[in-house]
């Protein structure tokens, strides 16, 4: 671009102080078409930006909209899906009292086993595992029973509520006391109530027992005897500082392939001053922990029994919490567990 001094001789536009002179740009044709072009083009980019602009912001809009419906949606379904687990936990909360009242009553218990202590401690609100114990019709004596269901939490609360049935049919109604053939009618019972004689059946559940009737005291110099069968678990006695294991059967009770017409074995034991027995549920010795992460172990546990069993029964049941406790650290806890311990 060239730039022209405008002086008196010189055309001014009308108007125009001719006693200053005035500097103007003197435009070439082909460099005005390049502005004109320019500027069009710049038009267009400020064109596009805008409308670029606009749908930005209207994206950010919906965006925004759609934000706020997805967090509405969220905080509703957060709020339904509370109200569900609250009506769920109260339900199964509820379920616990009545499993709970199931169990025997301290007090009656101590009627015929004065020493005595019991660990009943589900993983989850209820339990699988369930403890039994009736004196109806047993003479003075009483039948004592620990109970391992199939799994734990409400499935095998179901399966407590159908094995403490049976054993009060069989105990009550029937006015069977003998631990083997307790155990020998609840495998038939529980087989066909969940119709696991049928080829069909949809479910292959059962339990493992121990089951124990000790005599009335007062029997004279017969002495007394106390009775055992088990369904894969042991009864543990210790007397004179050594600890005896009796082996239940290799039968669990109820399942699919559970035996209907098998003899669970009997075994009598002469009740001595001193002897104190119990038995407990897999979820106690089954419990991973230790610096290792290992089993509790039926090992540890009958040490453990060996090392208090003459403390008050009372203190062996808080000892045995508190190694099962220590054991486990910050582990979950494998399985419901339960113990029951007392002197003949």
């Amino acid at each position: 671009m060239k730039w022209a001094l405008v002086g008196e001789k010189d055309s001014l536009p009308k108007g125009t102080d001719s006693s200053q002179p005035l500097l103007m740009p003197k435009f070439q044709k082909p460099h005005i078409e390049d502005l004109n072009r320019l500027n069009q083009f710049l038009q267009k980019k400020l064109k596009r930006s805008e409308t670029y602009r606009k749908r930005l912001e209207s994206q950010r809009d919906l965006n925004s909209s759609l934000l706020r419906m997805i967090n509405q949606e969220i905080d509703e379904t957060r709020r339904e899906a509370e109200t569900a687990n609250r009506k769920i936990m109260d339900s199964i909360h509820y379920a616990k009292m009545i499993q709970r009242s199931l169990l025997p009553a301290p007090d009656r218990v101590r009627e015929y086993l004065p020493e005595n202590f019991v660990i009943w401690m589900p993983r989850d609100v209820v339990s699988g595992d369930i403890i039994f114990a009736d004196a109806h019709g047993c003479g003075g004596g009483v039948v004592i029973a620990v109970i391992d269901c199939t799994g734990h939490g409400v499935p095998g609360a179901f399966m407590t509520m159908i094995a403490s049935s049976g054993l009060r049919q069989i105990i009550r109604d029937e006015g069977c006391h003998d631990p083997a053939q307790i155990l020998k009618r609840l495998n038939v019972i529980v087989k066909t109530t969940l119709r696991q004689d049928m080829a069909d059946a949809p479910s292959d559940d059962g339990l493992d027992a121990g089951m124990c009737f000790v005599e009335a005291r007062g029997r004279g110099a017969r002495g007394r005897k106390m009775i055992f069968a088990g369904a894969r678990m042991p009864l543990i006695y210790v007397h004179n500082g050594r600890v005896k294991v009796i082996k239940g059967d290799k039968q669990s009770i109820g399942y699919k392939k559970s035996d209907m017409g098998h003899d669970f074995t009997t075994h009598r034991i002469p009740i001595e001053k001193g002897m104190r027995f119990y038995m407990v549920s897999d979820g106690f010795t089954d419990q991973l922990g230790g610096e290792r992460d290992r089993r509790f172990g039926s090992r540890r546990f009958r040490e453990l029994l060996r090392e208090n069993t003459r403390l008050p029964f009372e203190k062996q049941r808080e000892m045995l919490i508190r190694a099962f406790e220590v054991y486990r650290g910050e582990n979950e806890r494998q399985d419901d567990v339960t113990v029951v311990g007392f002197e003949g």
